[in-house]
Order: C-alpha cells, then sequence, then structure tokens
C-alpha cells in the first residue's frame, strides 16, 4: 500500500507505540494529539495503512516470523552467529539483543493498539469529511478487525495465553492479565467473521463491498495484500485448526475452494514459485495473504526477509550463510522417487553448507556490491498450504479417502505418486505432515505444525518432559514481565 512506511512511522509516534506501552508496560506520553487525527479521509487512509504497516514491522523485525515458524525445528541450522544457534537449540532465555527483541511482543500489541484505534475512529471520519462514504469506512474498517484478528492468531501460537486488548487506551495506565489461548482465539474468530461482510472477494470494482478504484489502484495493485473475503475465509480456517475444531476448519476451508472463481486461487509450479520476480515477489494467485516487500514503493531493505541469513556467495557478499540445510538433511526429507524441489529449493549441494535458495527476491537494480537489497514478500498463507491443512482436517474427521485426495493434488503438482490407499489414520497425518514440511520449508509453518501434530519429540532434541513443562512456547520477555505485575512467566522459563 503506498506511503505504507510513512504512515506507519507518523501513526506509530502519534498513537499505537504509545498506546501499547499504556496498555501493556509503561506510561508515556502522546507526542501527536488525537484531536487533530480522524477528521479527514487522509487521515482513515493513513490510520488503516499503519495497521498493515505495523504488522508488517512486528513480523519482519529481525527476521522474526523465520524466527518463530522455522528456527526452532531442526531444519535449519546455524553457523557461527550464537543468536541463531541459540534459537536452534530452543536456549531462548540466552542473553543477546536479537533474543531480547524475539521476546518482546511489544511490536504486535503496537499493531493490535493501532487496530483498536482505527476500528473505534473510523466512522466519526464520515461525519467529518463528506468524501469518505460509509462504504469505504465499512470497507476499511472490515481490513482493520481482520488484521486485530489475524494478530492475536499469530501471537497465540508463539506465547500461548495472551493478553486480551480490544479497545483503544484512555490514558490511564493499566497492567492487563493473560488470557487462556482459547478465549484469545474464539474472539478472533467471531472478529474475522465479522469482517467479512465488509470485505469483497477482489479489488476490481465489481462487488457491493468495494466500488470503483481503491486508493486509486486497479485489482493487479491489491491481489494477496489487500484483505479479501478469502483471507478471512482462510484465517478463519487456521483459527479452528489450531483450536482443534476441525470441522469448523474443513467447513472454512472449503469455503475458499468452492469459490476459487470469485477469489482466482491456485497452485504454483516450482518455477514460479521460486524464479526471481516469483511469487516471494507477490501478488499471484497462489498467495492468498502475503506481507508485501514492494520495491516499487521503497519497501526493500537489507533485513527483514530470509534471504539475508540464507544467501552467500556468489549471490551475496558473503562467505558463509547464517543458517542452512544439511545435505543429508535434504536428502532424507526429499527422499521419494521423481521428486524436483530440491532442484529448486537448493544449490550448491555438492558444497559443506548448501544454499537454500527457495527466496532469492534479490534486486537487481540497486547497483552496491556490498549492499544487497531484498524485496521478496512474507508469504502468510498459500493455496498448496491451504490444501494440505484441508486435509490434515479431513483425516483428522475419518474422510480418509478425501483427505487423501487432498494431499494427492499437491503431490502429483510436484511430479510424486499418489500416497499408498491401504495407510492406517496415524500413517496418513504423518504424510500430510510430511508433505508440509517439503513445500513449505523456509516459509514459517514447521514449528508450529511439530507442536500441533504433537511431533516434537520426535523431530527435535527436546523431550516429551520439556514439551509437558510448556517448551513449546517462547518466554515473555523481563522489560514485559517487570512493568506489569499481573503477567506471569510461561512455565518453562521460570
Amino acid at each position: 500500500m503506498r506511503n505504507i512506511a510513512v504512515v506507519g512511522v507518523m501513526l506509530l509516534l502519534g498513537t499505537g507505540m504509545l498506546s501499547c506501552k499504556k496498555m501493556l508496560d509503561v506510561p508515556s506520553h502522546r507526542a501527536l494529539t488525537e484531536e487533530n487525527m480522524w477528521q479527514t479521509k487522509n487521515d482513515a487512509r493513513a490510520g488503516l495503512s499503519a495497521c498493515y504497516a505495523l504488522m508488517r514491522a512486528a513480523m519482519a523485525n529481525e527476521n522474526a516470523h523465520w524466527v518463530y515458524g522455522d528456527l526452532r525445528g531442526n531444519d535449519f541450522q546455524a553457523t557461527k552467529r550464537g543468536d541463531l544457534r541459540a534459537v536452534v537449540e530452543s536456549n531462548l532465555n540466552a542473553s543477546y539483543s536479537t533474543m531480547d527483541q524475539w521476546r518482546d511482543w511489544r511490536r504486535f500489541y503496537t499493531a493490535i493498539a493501532q487496530c483498536n484505534l482505527t476500528i473505534q475512529k473510523l466512522p466519526q471520519v464520515t461525519t467529518t469529511d463528506y468524501r469518505y462514504s460509509q462504504n469505504e469506512m465499512r470497507l476499511d474498517r472490515a481490513q482493520a478487525i481482520y488484521i486485530r484478528a489475524f494478530l492475536y492468531y499469530y501471537i497465540v501460537r508463539i506465547w500461548g495465553d495472551v493478553p486480551l486488548v480490544t479497545t483503544p487506551a484512555d490514558g490511564t495506565i493499566k497492567t492487563i492479565t493473560r488470557e487462556k489461548w482459547e478465549k484469545v482465539l474464539d474472539f478472533a474468530a467471531n472478529e474475522a467473521k465479522s469482517s467479512i461482510d465488509g470485505l469483497p472477494w477482489k479489488y476490481d470494482g465489481k462487488s457491493p463491498e468495494q466500488q470503483g478504484e481503491y486508493r486509486g489502484q486497479g485489482e493487479s495493485h491489491h491481489i494477496s495484500i489487500t484483505i479479501t473475503k478469502g483471507m478471512a475465509y482462510t484465517l478463519l480456517a487456521h483459527i479452528y485448526n489450531w483450536k482443534g475444531e476441525y470441522d469448523k476448519s474443513l467447513e472454512w476451508a472449503n469455503n475458499v475452494i468452492s469459490n476459487q472463481s470469485n477469489t482466482g486461487y491456485g497452485f504454483v509450479s516450482l518455477n514460479d514459485l521460486t524464479r526471481l520476480d516469483g511469487a516471494f515477489r507477490g501478488r499471484i494467485g497462489a498467495n492468498i495473504f502475503q506481507i508485501d516487500m514492494n520495491f516499487d514503493h521503497a519497501e526493500i531493505s537489507a533485513t527483514g526477509q530470509l534471504e539475508d541469513w540464507t544467501l552467500r556467495d556468489p549471490y551475496i557478499p558473503r562467505r558463509e550463510s547464517e543458517i542452512y540445510v544439511p545435505k543429508d538433511s535434504v536428502l532424507k526429507i526429499y527422499g521419494e522417487p521423481h521428486e524436483q524441489r530440491p532442484n529448486f529449493f537448493f544449490t550448491k549441494m555438492e558444497e559443506t553448507y548448501p544454499i537454500f535458495f527457495k527466496m532469492k527476491q534479490l534486486n537487481s537494480s540497486v547497483k552496491d556490491p556490498v549492499l544487497k537489497m531484498y524485496a521478496s514478500c512474507i508469504i502468510v498463507f498459500r493455496y498448496e498450504e491451504l490444501y494440505l491443512l484441508r486435509a490434515e482436517a479431513k483425516a483428522r474427521l475419518g474422510m480418509k479417502e478425501e483427505a487423501q485426495k487432498d494431499l494427492n493434488q499437491i503431490r502429483t503438482t510436484r511430479s510424486l505418486k499418489g500416497v499408498n490407499t491401504a495407510m492406517d489414520g496415524q500413517e496418513l497425518l504423518d504424510a500430510i505432515l510430511l508433505e508440509r514440511r517439503r513445500e513449505l520449508m523456509g516459509e514459517g509453518w514447521y514449528w508450529y505444525d511439530l507442536v500441533h501434530f504433537k511431533k516434537i519429540p520426535q523431530y527435535t532434541r527436546l523431550t516429551q518432559a520439556d514439551v509437558d513443562k510448556g517448551v513449546a512456547l517462547w518466554p515473555i520477555s523481563q522489560d514485559a514481565l517487570s512493568n506489569n505485575s499481573n503477567l506471569t512467566q510461561n512455565s518453562f522459563w521460570k
């Protein structure tokens, strides 16, 4: 979204970060008064853009999305960086500045605070600026509601029980307790449902929810990045999957897949997934929801993308990658005949440290031989992942043949034979987990899959006793604990 970085910084100073600190940690003073905001259509646009920008800042900060979702799963190994090795080894109390940031949830609550404010304030703009119609307000507000719901789903998987903040700060200092994660996800599900009626399938100007050009941009600008009905349905499928309510997860996944003519979602070839300017450049039908990093909008960065850790010479001026997947692991994970993905996901396999080459959105227009800039998006949900999610739901509901059909949809697109129809229920679930591991490597899913499928002891160095004590969750930062006496540390990390 245009100017998202600029308005994000402005709103961060004016509302989001300060409100978040008041609600969760420490007292502070506003840099800008609220009465000077929320008067015009441009204010409304800036407020919503800040929700997107702050969500992205939280997920991209120090590569947080991949730290939380991939590094603890034991597929990636660290070379020399002590902080990355600590994460790989689940030594999450280690003393590193980056670890302090990964333990800290305040960036996420900054984004939530901005959503709370935006949801409350948007309706008043229709009374102060006639150019801001009720229709546009409902559309903008639905997006903010979705983003808040998504953020709560996201942080529950990291920290478990979390504070549930649903209204803007009122200027008073509060200490807030953690709510049970099930209650938080129930809230997120209800919010996602409430956003649906205000969202279009596409931003093509042809639906009652979105008329004409949205923010002066045609449909191609909004694909995969601006919130739609399909994204809301997909989020609901994932929320209910995490809760173990597989009948509801299946219902919402079916709503997405049965509406393909409305969504335009589809499978992506390996070539289009991994090529320069492919899926990780973004805005294609396979990406249901992505966090954009667009060169045209000055959103590229030297950090915040996985390439910063996985690439090395000759692609960037570094002799050694920060993380890599060992060759033996690659051969084991992708060991089936006719498996094509290693050829697209890895290079330099003959060397000690193969290069994970799935994401490689180096911007060729930046000519600095030392500083390389990356433009890859964070793919949050894509179509192949949703099919595998639906396959799991069907398998857990005893719909074995239907689950195999969904699983084989992915396998056949990757040149693999269909699974053995004689496999039992647990074997089918294991096959689905393995396919998720292979297809989604490096996309921030594997650790959550190990947690959800209850496979941490089988695939990592952690024991069942560790799991029983709560090792799957991240510790809460010491700053948050010190500034809020109502917070308690996650059990394993006390």
